[in-house]
């Protein structure tokens, strides 16, 4: 049975294919009902003439219908293949309006036919979005330092310094910089702070290469509660440092560790494992794909540790057990039996252990601690139930992938891994404080995602009622049912919302002092979508929020209405 419950809702991606698949069926659809002078191609000439009453024997074909300069602008484009038909109908609106976002997306266009930015930082626009700052920022800072000035990528988004004063005076808040005479470079975490981080500048690009560092797209995982919350943290200017500070350079690898983690996962060369599927993680930096990575070892390595603990406690229940029925009498045969019984399932329980820590030992093991949807251990004869992966889910190689996104997540617990107190309120119920964040006049004084309402058919309404008709039947004191909480409103392709997925919220006041939000569905980080606060109230179910001012300050100037 799903679970309706808000708070415990895991917010799990749609994935682009799906939504190809979905398209590709409307897109059949409606060729199956359109007119004859449009299937003219497909007609035989025999049919000609009865259809259009042509009475030669050569039958030419309907005029076809001009395309548009835009859409055949797109459609020209050597990566055109790489879009679906809406992304493709989406990005020609975009370059037919002929404005600045149109300025932005052919300089963002240019830098992918140059295999610096991933197609699909062109995908996933709708009708109310625009491009977001972050990305803008870095192609003005291409355009005008790298190809207007001719300086050096390194000189243009990592400039040099004489001194880490001079740097702090001259450094917006969340921009790296080199000291002279220092390898590695540093980051302005604050509007007086600096922190120097453990890589060079070299390194740094190779993970977060200019634009496409605000490019990222999901990939074929369902972490996008995990993305959102990466994305939250690295677009505030006053918390980027800490998604920075879990890299560190040690020769010609990378070692990841996030704040709140027990591992650390070493990168060969700076590189994914060999074998990785990578169609699970981001298209984009490979600094994001690493964090995935590194998210979903630590998750394992907690269920493992969770595992470990059931075990041990559940052998000491076991033993004490134990102890008390062999104070019966010795000629007890009942007490002999509970005796025969315990110390078989003390063995099974010790087998299923010795195994599981022996897989554990192996970096490449495929085993996989099984939980429910709620994350407890499912219970089997030789203790929690264990799998392959690859039998468990056939599109996994690694269960540290399948744990990142494989059942999905929630966006407060991956926020708390990089050390950020975040909690989960639901809206329509803890009305009171969301609407004191998302007005509040310093927006950087918080990190914010939220999840949209599930996508409820009637087989799981079915099953939800059958639940709660046989739970009275059983339970005397079931007096009500618990309220069906349905998304009322159909998905909302113009601002981008899909259901069951996770995206970045960002507050800001438009030049009339009014305030919005720009809303990142982490299939486009590049594309943010512009939404009223009744907007946000309507599409989103639940909104994780983390307080990241130092308590008594605030980040950044007052944003007023």
């Amino acid at each position: 049975m799903i679970n309706l419950d808000a708070s415990n809702l895991s917010v799990k991606s749609v994935q682009r294919q799906q939504l190809e698949k979905t398209e590709k069926k409307a897109e059949t659809r409606q060729a199956e009902v359109l007119p004859p002078q449009e299937k003219a191609e497909k007609v035989s000439p025999d049919l000609a003439k009865v259809v259009y009453g042509v009475q030669s024997n050569s039958v030419s074909a309907p005029k076809k219908k001009e395309v548009d300069p835009s859409t055949q602008y797109v459609q020209d484009l050597p990566f055109a293949d790489k879009l679906s038909p809406s992304d493709k109908r989406n990005l020609a609106r975009v370059i037919r309006k002929n404005d600045e976002e149109t300025d932005y997306m052919k300089r963002m266009i240019a830098l992918v036919c140059e295999d610096k930015v991933n197609p699909y930082a062109t995908a996933t626009l709708c009708k109310h979005g625009v491009m977001s700052d972050f990305a803008k920022r870095d192609l003005d800072i291409y355009r005008d330092k790298v190809q207007g000035e001719g300086m050096s990528v390194k000189d243009a988004f990592v400039p040099e310094f004489a001194s880490a004063e001079e740097a702090k005076a001259a450094t917006p808040v969340g921009d790296v910089f080199r000291v002279a005479g220092q390898d590695n470079i540093f980051i302005k975490n604050g509007d007086n702070e600096t922190v120097q981080l453990k890589m060079d500048a070299d390194t740094y690009l190779e993970l977060y290469p200019p634009v496409e560092r605000y490019s990222a797209c999901q990939g074929a995982n369902g972490d996008c509660y995990l993305l959102s919350s990466i994305n939250s943290i690295m677009e505030n200017p006053y918390t980027r440092s800490t998604v920075l500070q879990c890299f560190e350079q040690q020769g010609n690898d990378v070692v990841v560790k996030l704040p709140n983690s027990s591992t650390s996962v070493t990168y060969k060369d700076g590189k994914m494992p060999e074998g990785t599927d990578m169609s699970k993680f981001t298209d984009g930096p490979m600094g994001m794909k690493m964090l995935e990575r590194a998210y979903g070892v630590e998750i394992e390595k907690q269920t493992y540790d969770q595992y470990t603990e059931a075990v041990t406690k559940e052998q000491k229940k076991m033993q004490k057990e134990l102890a008390k029925w062999e104070k019966k009498q010795p000629q007890d045969n009942l007490a002999l039996k509970k005796q025969r019984e315990i110390k078989k399932r003390m063995e099974n329980w010790s087998k299923g252990q010795a195994e599981v820590d022996e897989a554990m030992k192996d970096p490449n093991h495929k085993l996989m601690i099984l939980t429910d949807d709620a994350g407890e251990l499912i219970i089997g004869k030789f203790g929690p139930m264990t799998e392959d992966v690859d039998k468990v889910d056939a599109e996994y190689k690694v269960p540290a992938d399948y744990y990142t996104g494989g059942v999905g997540g929630f966006m407060d617990v991956a926020t708390k891994q990089f050390g950020f107190e975040s909690e989960d309120y639901d809206v329509g119920v803890d009305e009171e404080y969301i609407d004191e964040v998302l007005k509040s006049e310093y927006p950087y004084d918080y990190l914010i995602s939220a999840g949209t309402y599930p996508e409820i058919d009637i087989t799981d309404i079915i099953e939800m009622f059958t639940d709660v008709i046989e739970d009275a039947a059983t339970d005397a004191s079931a007096t009500e049912a618990t309220p069906l909480k349905a998304n009322e409103q159909p998905q909302e392709v113009d601002y981008s919302i899909y259901s069951s997925h996770a995206y970045k919220i960002m507050p800001f006041d438009d030049k009339n002092g009014r305030r919005k939000f720009k809303v990142t569905n982490p299939w486009n980080q590049s594309h943010a979508v512009i939404m009223t606060l009744n907007k946000v109230k309507e599409f989103f179910q639940d909104i994780a929020i983390a307080k990241v001012a130092p308590e008594g300050q605030h980040n950044g100037e007052a944003r007023k209405a």
